[in-house]
């Protein structure tokens, strides 16, 4: 796909000036935090009762990993949580990960999480959604119980369903990489032969980074031979993987990766921490030419982490990526830093939360206020409430009278916010009374790809799905789009990532 980087920067900038630019400040929101401790646990957030909102589960143990949990909480819309008493979720969890997928096709989003028990024995359930949030375990699944790794949803074949891939410690403490095909209607089974490396402390993510439509994968962790390494595999569109030689990522384990359009040059660059060979923690940005070939970003001011995450989120709603970093630093040194950018990849330090390690994050627009806040869970630096899982709001300030909340979300999710997303996304809103809604979308060259809604509404919460076409019913190519929604005196622009 041949990107004008001259006229995305202009439009860039176009639709920056429709907000002004605001500092990030998250505070803690401790008026309603009843969440269970979590050690060593894990966290994800989704709609899984369709109402508009994340809702959030949280896996770990107690201070003295005497009582594992596994708990489910529904959103108020207000960002204050209800545990759901009475699941079919199993309550010993510990080192394992969650991940949220529709696997079937039917709107929902279904569950799986890996981990072990007091036992210890390790897991991996499979639960399907309803539709109103109530899981029922799968118990047919082929999927290797195991702690230790990471699992990831994603069309890898371009079928139009949600595949998977898991690493980890199986039941007998020994490292795999398993890729699981989906048949369309939640059925899997594991793909015989792949080239990946098994590896253990891993993580992982699936990305188109040439784009040529199809999702390709990185990952991290240590071989059987205790080796730490990082490696990239090219995806021929038909989910068959080769290993990309020659590139320029450090060997990591204890990791964390997330991907995104960092510099807004309409491709996917790579994020990533961990401990490299030489027992130091690194926190790096790796930009992406286009075509999957990756140079590092040099002198970022990012702490240095492992055993903690890294994200890519706009807080600010600039249309750039800024950087939350959380993790060990050094001996007992942790932390929880977010970085501003400021444009072309100039990144500042400008908050601070309590520092934590061993962590977990989700991002989401928990509020419905039109920004991204942040749950975090993990040791803390702290001398009381180590364990306590933190809910941060975004304070960012409306910066046009709203008569509307907004809320995109997508119905089949690589991260836990809708961004990239494939094949489909829907962009949800509540219209507190009667108004004229227009709903764009623009490639990153400015032209209009398609007019979702242009008409008058009545008050309610509504629902438009874009299946990425155009105005004329054919499909687009992959890449990065906009959307522009307005309703009254609100306006909003946002970025999205088509993988295809």
């Amino acid at each position: 796909m041949f990107i004008n980087k001259t006229f995305v920067t202009s439009f860039i900038v176009l639709l920056q000036s429709l907000v002004l630019a605001q500092s990030i400040d998250l505070q803690e929101y401790t008026t309603n935090n009843n969440l269970y401790d979590s050690r060593q646990g894990s966290c994800a957030m989704a709609d899984i009762d369709n109402d508009g909102d994340f809702d959030l589960i949280i896996t770990g143990a107690d201070g003295q990993l005497s009582n594992r949990k596994t708990t489910l909480y529904t959103n108020d819309g207000e960002g204050n949580f209800t545990e759901v008493i009475g699941t079919e979720l199993s309550n010993w969890s510990e080192g394992g990960k969650i991940a949220f997928a529709d696997v079937d096709g039917d709107a929902d989003q279904d569950l799986l999480i890996t981990g072990r028990d007091g036992s210890p024995n390790y897991y991996a359930n499979f639960y399907l959604n309803d539709g109103s949030g109530n899981f029922t375990l799968e118990t047919t699944t082929p999927f290797e119980p195991s702690i230790g790794g990471n699992i990831e949803f994603a069309d890898i074949d371009n079928d139009g369903d949600q595949d998977l891939f898991m690493t980890g410690y199986d039941n007998n403490n020994l490292i795999f990489s398993k890729l699981y095909q989906n048949d369309g209607t939640g059925e899997f089974s594991e793909v015989a032969s792949t080239p990946f490396l098994s590896v253990g402390g891993s993580a992982s993510a699936f990305f188109d980074m040439d784009n040529d439509n199809d999702l390709d994968l990185i990952l991290t962790g240590k071989n059987s031979n205790n080796q730490k390494n990082t490696t990239l595999y090219r995806n021929d569109g038909s989910g068959n993987f080769s290993l990309e030689s020659n590139t320029p990522f450090e060997n990591v384990d204890l990791a964390d990766i997330d991907i995104n359009d960092c510099d807004n040059d309409g491709d996917l660059d790579v994020l990533i921490n961990g401990e490299n060979d030489s027992f130091a923690s690194i926190c790096q940005i790796y930009l992406n030419d286009g075509t999957g070939v990756f140079d590092l970003l040099i002198e970022t001011p990012f702490m240095q982490t492992s055993l903690g995450t890294v994200d890519f989120a706009d807080f600010d709603d600039d249309n750039d990526m800024d950087v939350l970093v959380t993790g060990s630093v050094v001996g007992e040194t942790f932390a929880a830093h977010i970085y501003e950018n400021q444009g072309m990849n100039n990144f500042s330090l400008v908050d601070t939360l309590v520092p934590v390690y061993a962590s977990s994050t989700a991002l989401g627009d928990i509020d419905n206020d039109n920004d991204l806040d942040v749950i975090i869970i993990g040791i803390a630096q702290l001398s009381d409430d180590i364990f306590k899982p933190r809910v941060y709001k975004n304070m960012l300030t409306p910066l046009s009278t709203k008569n509307i909340s907004l809320y995109p979300k997508s119905f089949k999710v690589n991260q836990n916010y809708p961004n990239p997303f494939n094949p489909v996304t829907s962009l949800s809103y509540d219209l507190p009374k009667e108004s004229f809604v227009n709903i764009t979308i623009y490639d990153m060259l400015g032209n209009v790809v398609n007019n979702l809604v242009n008409t008058k509404q009545s008050s309610g919460y509504k629902s438009v799905q874009w299946n990425a076409t155009d105005n004329l019913g054919q499909p687009v190519s992959a890449g990065v789009y906009l959307y522009t929604i307005e309703a009254g005196e609100f306006r909003q622009t946002k970025k999205m990532i088509l993988l295809k």
